[in-house]
């Protein structure tokens, strides 16, 4: 028996060690190259209980603790995807460039023009490619939108942002404050041409001494003239309403000459506040602070209603320039960041923005019950909660800085068929003959960064009447020439010739 038992230990023993061989990966097992035993895929229960955190950079104004409070609703939403959100706002262009050029965590941001050009970002290999991810994980976005909207964010065969779906043109408008006009019988409905505006302008600073009439927008008028920027200002279509395609250096024309005149007869006379250039307040601020009548503005469907919510007062606006749509107002999109380390999940996160009506309402509006509430369930028609206002909220309503603002629900005061009036606007607009044309600057980069340079130090100023055009025009134009503007110009037209001719 004992030799019996012995046996039987050794038996065991012998299958035990085998076992445990059975546990370590065999040396002759294929492995991909550069790989370790420990490099194993994680299991699908593994890859659930750790989802991706995808940052998102906007715009908006936002206190950090709502954006948390906001992103964690959100994570409920997002949770059978494998992604939790974090929401940075505030987003200006430094803090873009900080993040694309430090290293830091970077996964979906806007790439609105005056934060970070999509031409630049695609020069320098910061954003990514989507059409795979679009097929793969963005199907619903890639379905959504039209070929032409496409083309305007296309480089190379290559998309490389998801435009937003907002107003795809632009009137121009003057919005003023309506207490005022009230005040002073202005008949707004008929003010139509810049002579128009200026003889109101003249009247507000005969009658309102002590408020400007006419005030900036972070430092700068504006340009109403109806150009096509092809990107950058640096070549453009004098006028869109006209079927000519020659790029002329905007600077030298006599529509801008004119333009730079009229605001510096107006500067003389008082009808712009004095310190227009350093101003950091947007219209909506003054206005809404009482210190400004009016300002010069681009519009769209229910935009006044807009503007009086950030104002906190009540807006009026008359046509000046009827709408036209570029390039530019189309390719202002949502990008993934090339060191983003996980951009399917990116795109997975995008598709419900652009697609899912809860998640946009979080991303657009907050909160229900602290940042907004239901003033209509039937009509989907939400107002802030009683006590709570533009000043005071943690989260600014911002809808047309987000992905797609149509597909969530409508401000109080809109009409119930806004965004049908949105997308026919957009329709209806008058469209550049070069609208769909994407400017590509990577021969004359050089150039482009040395008259960039020049403008930012006329631009604002002649806008805003504050230099006179007879003395700073020529000077402008020679640094840019010194600066190749005319090489920018030939270049910008080769490509735009080009285009048209495989239109």
């Amino acid at each position: 028996m004992k030799k019996w038992l012995a046996g039987l230990l050794a038996i065991l023993l012998v299958l035990s060690v085998f076992a445990g061989c059975g546990d370590k990966p065999s040396s002759s097992a294929p492995q991909a190259e550069g790989s370790k035993p420990e490099d194993k895929p994680q299991s699908t229960t593994q890859q659930e209980e750790e989802p991706y955190l995808v940052r998102v950079m906007n715009i908006h104004s936002a206190k950090t603790e709502d954006c948390e409070e906001v992103a964690a609703y959100i994570n409920t939403l997002t949770k059978d995807i494998g992604v939790e959100v974090e929401i940075i706002g505030d987003m200006t262009s430094e803090q873009i460039n900080l993040a694309l050029t430090s290293g830091e965590k970077m996964d979906l941001f806007s790439a609105f023009p005056w934060v970070a050009s999509i031409t630049n970002l695609v020069s320098n290999g910061q954003v990514l490619p989507l059409n795979d991810l679009l097929d793969a994980q963005g199907k619903d976005i890639r379905d959504s939108i039209s070929e032409a909207d496409w083309r305007c964010v296309t480089f190379g065969g290559q998309i490389y942002g998801v435009p937003v779906n907002n107003d795809k043109a632009q009137s121009r408008a003057l919005q003023m404050r309506k207490e005022y006009v009230d005040q002073l019988g202005i008949d707004y409905e008929n003010i139509k041409t810049m002579d128009d505006v200026e003889a109101v302008l003249r009247t507000v600073k005969e009658k309102l001494p002590d408020v400007y009439p006419l005030v900036s927008a972070g430092g700068d008028i504006g340009c109403i003239l109806p150009i096509d920027s092809l990107s950058d200002d640096l070549g453009v279509l004098e006028d869109v309403t006209k079927d000519d395609t020659t790029v002329v250096n905007l600077y030298e024309t006599k529509s801008f000459e004119e333009y730079a005149n009229r605001m510096h007869r107006w500067y003389q006379d008082g009808l712009i506040m004095p310190d227009a250039t350093s101003n950091t307040s947007s219209i909506e601020q003054l206005l809404g602070a009482g210190t400004g009548f009016a300002g010069l503005v681009p519009s769209k469907p229910g935009a006044v209603l807009q503007a009086s919510r950030e104002a906190g007062a009540e807006l009026v606006q008359s046509q000046l320039v009827a709408p036209i749509s570029v390039t530019g107002m189309v390719a202002t999109p949502f990008c993934i960041a090339a060191s983003c380390e996980n951009p399917e999940k990116a795109m997975e996160l995008l598709n419900l923005m652009y697609t899912d009506h809860d998640v946009s309402n979080a991303f657009i509006y907050g909160l229900e019950g602290k940042h907004y509430e239901y003033v209509d369930r039937e009509h989907d028609v939400l107002d802030y909660p009683e006590g709570i206002t533009t000043e005071n909220t943690g989260y600014s309503v911002l809808g047309w800085s987000w992905p797609n603002q149509q597909v969530g629900s409508i401000w109080n005061g809109d009409d119930y068929d806004v965004w049908e009036q949105l997308a026919a606007f957009n329709a209806n607009a008058t469209a550049s003959p070069a609208k769909g044309f994407v400017w590509d600057n990577s021969k004359v980069l050089n150039e482009v960064t040395a008259c960039q340079n020049v403008i930012s130090q006329y631009r604002a100023g002649l806008q805003c009447g504050m230099l006179d055009p007879a003395e700073t025009l020529p000077k402008m134009n020679q640094e840019l020439k010194d600066a190749g503007i005319d090489t920018i110009i030939q270049e910008k037209q080769s490509q735009l010739d080009a285009w048209l001719a495989a239109q």
